[in-house]
């Protein structure tokens, strides 16, 4: 662990005593973890702020290791929405370091997290054995995001009136994208489904669904795993089974297999929001639906 954070150690150190220069033409940036809060941050600071994700695409956020070039990259940010993740109490004294008035604002505050299920708990996910993908579920991103509106218009007062404004049609878009989500799962009978990590417990708990992860306590499932969880597939006639780009879909295949459903591909770190959410429920209500075969 020391190996990694030195390099990163010496360019702050080194940078000591200066604060990050913004000229006037540059916005104040914004950093969130993950890219489907740049969406929420995005529509609600406008053109005013200039909002970064600290995770690469694609990059499993539970295992993440910023670079000290990733860290030096967002080292102007003014304001950051954190999740929780274990790379995030590593580089938050080295942002400190560098821009003193950092304000840091957790997004899982206010929010009754769920635990995670009892039989698959990511150690990565969370020592704490409470679920963190909140932001899969519109209600409770409509509490984030109204989290964030306040933060921004405190930091920017200026800017106040925009957030506001922007607050309110982000959140007519979520009960919108909520009933859309409700009316495509409405007539479905079957509501379970294979999934490579269990990333969906608060999708699942809005729309009355259940996932069967195949990862158990954040390692690849081992052959009773496998077979256990194949027949309550079975018993639950799941219909589908979900890959994520982010984590081992091994197991998630050979589940789709042997039951000989389709398995696509989706990715609940997409910074495509509303459409991630539309897709999600159209996959699980219609297994045809078109996806991405891994």
């Amino acid at each position: 662990m020391l190996s990694k954070i030195l390099p990163i150690l010496c360019i702050f150190f080194a940078a000591c005593g200066r604060s990050p220069e913004t000229s006037e033409n540059e916005k104040p940036v914004v950093l969130v973890s993950i890219a489907p809060y740049k969406f929420l941050a995005e529509r609600i600071a406008g053109d005013a702020l200039d909002v970064r994700t600290i995770i690469p695409s694609r990059s499993n956020p539970h295992v993440f290791e910023p670079t000290s070039r990733q860290v030096m990259e967002i080292s102007r940010g003014q304001v950051w929405f954190r999740i929780g993740e274990p790379f995030e109490d590593k580089i938050l004294p080295l942002l400190r370091a560098r821009s003193p008035d950092l304000s840091v604002w957790d997004l899982r505050q206010g929010i009754e997290l769920q635990p995670s299920e009892e039989d698959h708990v990511c150690q990565h996910c969370s020592s704490d054995h409470l679920d963190r993908h909140i932001w899969l579920s519109p209600k409770l991103a409509g509490l984030q995001a109204t989290n964030m509106a306040k933060i921004l218009s405190e930091r920017f007062p200026e800017k106040r009136e925009l957030f506001q404004k922007n607050l309110e049609t982000c959140l007519a878009d979520l009960v919108q994208i909520d009933r859309e989500i409700q009316t495509i799962l409405a007539t479905l009978q079957e509501r379970s489904f294979v999934v490579s990590h269990s990333a969906f417990g608060y999708f699942c708990r809005e729309y009355g669904l259940e996932q069967l992860s195949v990862e158990q306590e954040g390692k690849d499932p081992r052959p009773r795993h496998l077979e256990e969880l194949l027949a309550k597939a079975r018993q639950t006639h799941a219909a589908i089974a979900l890959a994520l780009p982010q984590h081992n879909n091994k197991g998630a295949q050979l589940i789709a297999e042997e039951m000989k459903v389709p398995i696509r591909v989706i990715d609940p770190y997409s910074a495509d929001y509303f459409d991630t959410l539309r897709n999600l429920a159209r996959i699980i209500a219609d297994p045809r639906h078109e996806g991405v075969v891994p």
